[in-house]
C-alpha cells in the first residue's frame, strides 16, 4: 500500500503543484491547496479513486479558490474594521465616508454588509436571518465589496481634488 501511495505522490504532486501554481498564481497556497488534496486523497483511500490525477487536481483546485476566498473576506473584514475601531480626525472623515458609502447600496446589500463585518455573523447565520442560500450571502458581500471601494476611491479623488 505504501508503495502504491508513494508512486502516485512522485508521479502527481508535481504535476498537481505546477497546475495549482498556474491556476492560482501563488506557489505557498499552491502548495497548501496540493498537500490538502494528499491528505483528503488518502482519507478516501487511493481503491476509492477512479482516476487519482484527476480526483487530485480537482480537489485541490477547489481548495486553493476556497482559501482564496477566505483570505480575501479576512482581509475586507480587517479593513473595514480598522477604520472602524482607529480613533482620530482622519478617522471621523473616514468613518463618515464609510457611512455615506454604505448609505448608496442597495438595501439589502447594506444589511448584508452590516450583519457581517458589523455584527461578525457568519455566511450561514446571515443566510438563516435573512432567508436566502448562503452562496447568495457571498455573491451580495463580493458585489456590495466592489461598490464600496468604487464609492471609496471616488471620495478620495474628489477630496484630493478639492485641496
Amino acid at each position: 500500500m505504501t508503495d502504491r501511495w508513494r508512486e502516485l505522490y512522485e508521479m502527481e504532486y508535481p504535476r498537481l503543484l505546477r497546475a495549482l501554481l498556474a491556476i492560482g498564481g501563488d506557489a505557498d497556497a499552491a502548495e497548501d491547496a496540493a498537500q490538502e488534496a494528499f491528505v483528503r486523497a488518502h482519507r478516501a483511500g487511493l481503491d476509492s479513486l477512479d482516476r487519482p490525477g484527476a480526483w487530485l487536481l480537482v480537489v485541490g483546485t477547489r481548495e486553493l479558490l476556497r482559501s482564496r476566498r477566505r483570505r480575501r473576506v479576512e482581509d475586507e473584514k480587517w479593513a473595514l474594521r480598522a477604520v472602524s475601531e482607529t480613533p482620530g480626525a482622519d478617522t471621523v472623515a473616514e468613518r463618515a465616508d464609510l457611512l455615506a458609502a454604505l448609505r448608496q447600496l442597495p438595501e439589502r446589500q447594506r444589511a448584508i454588509v452590516v450583519a457581517r463585518y458589523f455584527y461578525g455573523l457568519s455566511y450561514d447565520e446571515i443566510a438563516r436571518h435573512f432567508e436566502i442560500k448562503s452562496g447568495t450571502v457571498g455573491a451580495t458581500l463580493h458585489q456590495a465589496i466592489e461598490r464600496l471601494r468604487q464609492v471609496q476611491i471616488a471620495g478620495r479623488l474628489a477630496r484630493g481634488a478639492m485641496r
